[in-house]
């Protein structure tokens, strides 16, 4: 099990300087969903060696996690779909720009 020493360093490393090699696939975690809390929590810092940061197709994506919110990862999914989907979605036509920022 990692320190927590060893956790608060993974968390801030900046994006920039994590080796993709070294980093899990985010498609070949699994959760068994059957396990503790805890359980879950170990399986996942045991497959990925960086809870905070993965490979997800050909992108490195790190995260973080707060504990001032009530919001839930679903919450934050939906808005960053959402935010993606304004980026890519063309202006229907003889719509104003209003509303497509």
């Amino acid at each position: 099990m990692l320190s927590m020493e060893e956790l608060r360093r993974m968390q801030k490393q900046d994006i920039m300087e994590l080796d993709r090699k070294k980093l899990a696939n985010a498609k070949d975690v699994v959760i068994d969903m059957e396990k503790s809390v805890e359980g879950r929590i170990q399986s996942f810092i045991e497959q990925t060696g960086n809870p905070f940061a993965q490979n997800v197709g050909e992108y490195i994506v790190q995260v973080g996690y707060r504990e001032d919110t009530n919001e839930q990862l679903d919450d934050r999914m939906v808005l960053l779909l959402r935010r993606m989907a304004q980026l890519t979605l063309p202006k229907p036509p003889g719509e104003e720009q209003e509303g497509w920022e």
